[in-house]
């Protein structure tokens, strides 16, 4: 809720909270304390089966004296009165029973304790003969997660009507650390409470919400679905909220259930300053899955969506430009098991424009729904079909992709106050993949005393328009100019291989790890910008041959341990054989850290990978104290007998032929690989990780520290950077503080706060500080808010505002 928002508490709230009450209510009422059927009036006072010596119709009353009066046929109990009944237990000061009847009635003092231990209170009680009706006065229950109810009179008129008066619930405490009664952090009270199930309905009148005993809501009448029934069509929670482009704006969603397995949700966002937008998300589930898909449209001009100084007295924020369009969008997915092991799946997204999920603030947009996940704010449409085993995996998929994407500015539309001035990345120059296919397969028994894996992997990928480096080699780059009009790279590769290792553990502590590996690689490749007309075949084979070593040593001292651990490892291939004919579709990042050191091919996909001859060396440097406390120390670096130039990659914005290296491994010695942890006091810890190249210039960084003193205060601080572009233009280049907390400071008050500073540029990409309040039952924030990170500071709106989160215990969340 944002801070033009906050007159709308009260409705935002008042279907939440008033159909958790119903729901604790009623699952009281309900339950089979009230519902079971009474004992015959013939029975006996008590026979002996069961384990609890009661037979099913048995019933059991122990007090300081019993009498019985022939002539009404009643049993009187007084003074420290225990009924039992069917597993359920009756406490109180007196219990008058009826035999012909079966009429119960508990007087002073009585519980009424149930089989889940649930207990109720009431000053009296009284059940009919088969427990289908009663009525308790002074009554009052305490549920699971602290939930306490009370009413004055509490009414059970039939099997499927069930009223409460003078009602009030909480979850929060009622007694303060002394013991004395205090008033509760929150609380609902109502005059009337009426559950009707035969009409799955709820009925309140005069409900008021209270704060620390202070009314804050009131309506005098109010109904929803029952929530013991099935679901039932109605409308849910509404959302408001307000913003510059779109005004003020009101969204309503109405469920409607079709069936058990189908519903839909239709929400329109009715807007003050535009159109409005109308959601749909339908939801169904199949015997082999389920399916969902969301969508929207509306028929609107664009409107402002960037900070343009246009001259005085021109708000281009609130300006709508262009022509009246059908717009919308939509999301969808599904997953459907064909047998135990194969199953297969979906998913459609798109969009008709790339900020209308911005503009319309419509939320879970960029998630994973299927098999793959696109990059951030890439959508992506895919099928695919999927088989796992213990011993083998399957998957082939067909995939293509949209850009949300800001990738720069056209200054002359910018500058003259057109926000169709941002350019934004084309689809045409993202692939369409199909299909792509992946099996891996191991058998179950040993082979040469180690494990075998074989592996398969195939796919085609089409481009309309160009995409240049890094996809493309600088070999066959084009010379500097426009590239309109230049067709995209169409590729297609099929891959085998086979790697085999085992593990040797020696009597004084060596770990011995034997390898080898080979892969056959076959590629076409079609469309190259320049070089080859026609489409040319390529093959290559890679073997590799190589060999682990670890040797731990401990030494353990008083309170404590340290560990020094040297570790190698020693590779040999053919030499890389990187014809700068193939593009490079999936081996663009190298994360050279200490967890990939040490693999005999550090490229994480195929169409780069490593040969030669080659070594890693590291040490790892351990220490643990007996009272928790610990720290690591990670030093490596890999050796290679040639250089490979193939990893090297154009300089964006230099001379053609300006080459680097983004991997840090094609040098023969890679960049040094630094990591560290410590945790120097309880509840503290650190972690560093970075990269550094041979005059230990800082080329990549991961800095962070977390602490938490108490078990409800954390704070957390994060600095990570990437400089390994020399580019003058630095576009990949980036330097980030993260910051993140809460602290209590006063009893249940605090401060939280979650910042990230982009260094390079010099703002806050996202940054909110608030007032927090926290007890048992309740969590406030009022927050105060800023984005500058819609499209990564290229002049994009930012956003500001004050708002609010409520989370109240059993009854959720709301903002």
């Amino acid at each position: 809720m944002r801070s033009s928002d906050a007159n709308t508490v009260g409705p935002r709230l008042r279907a939440g909270l008033l159909a958790g009450i119903s729901a604790a209510v009623f699952s009281l009422l309900a339950a089979p304390t009230l519902a079971q059927e009474a004992p015959a009036p013939d029975r006996q006072i008590a026979e002996t089966v069961g384990p609890d010596g009661l037979s099913a119709e048995g019933l059991f009353i122990e007090a300081n004296s019993i009498a019985h009066n022939q002539d009404t046929d009643e049993i009187v109990a007084i003074g420290a009165v225990e009924a039992r009944y069917q597993g359920r237990l009756i406490r109180a000061d007196q219990v008058n029973y009826i035999m012909q009847t079966g009429l119960l009635s508990a007087t002073g003092n009585a519980q009424l304790i149930n089989p889940d231990g649930t207990v109720q209170y009431a000053d009296t009680l009284e059940l009919d003969d088969e427990l289908r009706a009663g009525y308790a006065t002074g009554f009052s229950a305490r549920l699971e997660n602290n939930i306490k109810i009370s009413s004055a009179t509490a009414v059970r008129r039939s099997e499927t009507v069930n009223e409460l008066h003078n009602a009030i619930f909480t979850p929060c405490d009622i007694c303060d650390s002394e013991g004395d009664p205090s008033e509760p952090t929150w609380s609902i009270q109502a005059d009337t409470v009426v559950q009707d199930q035969d009409n799955a309905i709820v009925f309140y009148r005069n409900a008021v919400i209270r704060v620390a005993g202070v009314p804050i809501f009131y309506s005098p009448i109010f109904w929803h679905p029952d929530p013991t029934a099935e679901r039932q069509s109605g409308l849910l929670i509404p959302t408001v909220s307000s913003s510059n482009g779109r005004g003020f704006s009101y969204e309503q969603p109405y469920l409607w259930v079709i069936s058990p397995h189908q519903d839909v949700i239709v929400s329109p966002q009715i807007n003050s300053s535009v159109n409005p937008l109308l959601n749909l998300d339908w939801r169904r589930r199949f015997y082999s899955g389920e399916a969902r898909i969301r969508g929207g449209y509306t028929h609107e001009r664009l409107f402002g969506n960037v900070d343009v100084d246009t001259g005085p007295g021109v708000d281009f924020d609130n300006t709508r430009y262009g022509r009246a369009e059908s717009r919308g969008y939509v999301l969808g997915s599904g997953t459907f098991d064909i047998n135990q092991d194969w199953r297969w799946g979906f998913t459609v997204e798109h969009a008709t424009d790339p900020t209308l999920f911005d503009r319309y603030d419509i939320e879970e947009v960029f998630q994973d729904r299927g098999l793959f996940r696109a990059d951030d704010r890439r959508l992506i449409n895919q099928i695919y079909v999927e088989r796992q085993t213990d011993r083998s995996y399957f998957s082939a998929a067909i995939l293509a992709f949209q850009s949300l994407r800001v990738i720069g500015i056209d200054t002359v539309t910018y500058n003259a106050g057109d926000a169709r001035g941002l350019i934004f990345e084309n689809d045409d120059t993202l692939p369409i993949v199909g299909p792509m296919i992946d099996f891996r397969w191991e058998p179950e028994s040993s082979i040469l005393g180690g494990r075998l894996r074989l592996r398969g992997s195939a796919v085609a990928l089409f481009r309309e328009d160009y995409v240049g480096s890094p996809v493309i080699s600088p070999t066959y780059l084009p010379p500097p100019g426009p590239t309109a009009g230049l067709p995209g790279v169409d590729s297609g590769r099929a891959s085998f291989e086979a790697d085999w290792r085992r593990i040797i553990t020696t009597d004084f502590g060596l770990r011995i790890e034997p390898f080898m590996s080979s892969r056959a690689d076959f590629y076409t490749v079609d469309d190259l910008p320049t070089g080859p007309t026609d489409a040319v075949e390529i093959s290559r084979f890679n073997a590799t041959l190589g060999l682990d070593l670890r040797y731990p040593l401990i030494r353990r001292f008083a309170g404590g341990s340290v560990i020094i651990e040297p570790m190698a490892q020693i590779a040999i291939s053919p030499e890389a054989d990187i014809d700068p004919r193939i593009p490079n579709e999936d081996s663009q990042i190298v994360e050279l850290d200490q967890t990939t050191l040490f693999q005999d091919n550090k490229f994480p996909g195929y169409d780069l990978y490593e040969g030669g001859l080659r070594a890693s060396l590291g040490m790892r440097f351990a220490a643990e104290w007996a009272d928790g406390r610990n720290a690591s120390l990670f030093l490596g670096r890999m050796f290679r007998a040639e250089e490979e130039t193939g990893y090297r990659r154009q300089v964006t914005g230099a001379p053609p032929g300006t080459l680097y290296d983004p991997t840090g491994i094609s040098e023969t010695s890679s960049d040094w690989v630094v990591a560290a942890t410590a945790q120097p006091l309880p509840g503290v810890s650190g972690w560093a990780r970075a990269r550094l190249d041979d005059n230990l210039n800082l080329r990549q960084a991961e800095v962070g520290m977390s602490a938490s003193f108490r078990q409800s205060d954390y704070v957390s601080v994060r600095y990570i950077s990437d400089q390994s572009d020399p580019s003058p233009l630095g576009n990949a280049n980036y330097e980030n503080i993260q910051v993140s907390g809460q602290v209590f400071v006063v009893g249940d008050w605090g401060v939280t706060f979650n910042a990230t500073r982009d260094l390079s540029q010099e703002l806050w990409r996202r940054s909110e500080i608030g007032l927090l309040y926290e007890d048992e039952c309740l969590r406030l924030e009022i927050l105060y808010e800023r984005n500058e990170d819609l499209f990564a500071g290229r002049g994009v709106r930012s956003s500001e505002g004050v708002s609010v989160r409520l989370i109240l215990a059993t009854l959720g969340g709301s903002r």
